[in-house]
């Protein structure tokens, strides 16, 4: 069985962004945190992501340690 988890580092996350809009994704944090919710928008300095309780959350891109998302969910 393969795996269906995919998880991209941060110097290659905003090259990865166009393909992952208005997918489920887990931000997670330099510091450990995670953010959980649906793409909806990016720039080159904050992503746009929106929970499952319909919260914006925007977050710099430098404060990203990686990208995790399901390879099921594409």
């Amino acid at each position: 069985m393969s795996k269906r988890l995919i998880r991209i580092s941060a110097k290659d996350i905003y090259s990865s962004l166009e393909k992952l809009l208005k997918i489920e994704i887990n931000a997670v944090m330099d510091n450990g945190n995670t953010h959980f919710g649906k793409l909806e928008s990016f720039t080159k300095e904050h992503l746009l992501i929106r929970d499952t309780r319909n919260h914006a959350h925007l977050i710099p891109l430098p404060t990203l340690y990686e990208i995790v998302y399901d390879a099921g969910s594409k």
